[in-house]
């Protein structure tokens, strides 16, 4: 598949997994244990968690 006919959606996606990886090797090289990666990764998504819950009572 030609970058052209990617979707929106795939493209995303890409993205997403370009980005991630590169996050990712940038703790190894800093010397983060697969433990700290994985603990930083849990904050992260308590992080989103958290903002997505402040949005859903803000709107109500």
């Amino acid at each position: 598949m030609t970058p052209q006919t990617q979707t929106a959606d795939e493209l995303f996606r890409n993205r997403n997994r370009s980005v991630a990886r590169a996050f990712y090797r940038q703790l190894r090289n800093e010397g983060f244990t697969h433990q700290q990666i994985i603990e930083l990764s849990t904050t992260l998504l308590d992080f989103v968690t958290e903002d997505l819950k402040e949005r859903v009572e803000s709107a109500k």
